[in-house]
């Protein structure tokens, strides 16, 4: 099945990357690891942006997550958040409003 945005999965290292971009910065990011520039590469790091609770008529909310492409760990201790994108949803914007809110110790980067 096509991606709607016309993204083409690739795969590299056995990890599925959902575009051909995407892929592209994970081979730099491997890279920088092997150089020594960073001290470690996540991929698809998830962040809890709200806990799972239960709401005032006594439901039980699932938890909401935004999961990110690449974490990045420098030698100094920075983390940096990666997030590739060719096409912004109104889903993504809300979660990396709600991501940069609660989780202000690491540099969130958006690439194209």
């Amino acid at each position: 099945m096509a991606n709607k945005y016309g993204a083409k999965k690739t795969v590299i290292d056995g990890h599925e990357f959902p575009s051909r971009r995407e892929a592209e910065y994970y081979l730099l990011y491997k890279d920088m690891l092997q150089r020594g520039e960073i001290v470690k590469l996540e991929l698809q790091p998830r962040f809890t942006l709200i806990p799972a609770y239960t709401n005032n008529a006594g439901k039980k909310i699932r938890p909401c997550h935004y999961t990110a492409d690449f974490l990045l760990t420098y030698p100094d201790g920075r983390q940096r958040v990666i997030e590739v994108k060719g096409f912004r949803t109104r889903d993504y914007m809300l979660r990396r409003k709600l991501f940069e809110w609660k989780y202000r110790e690491y540099e969130f980067v958006e690439v194209k």
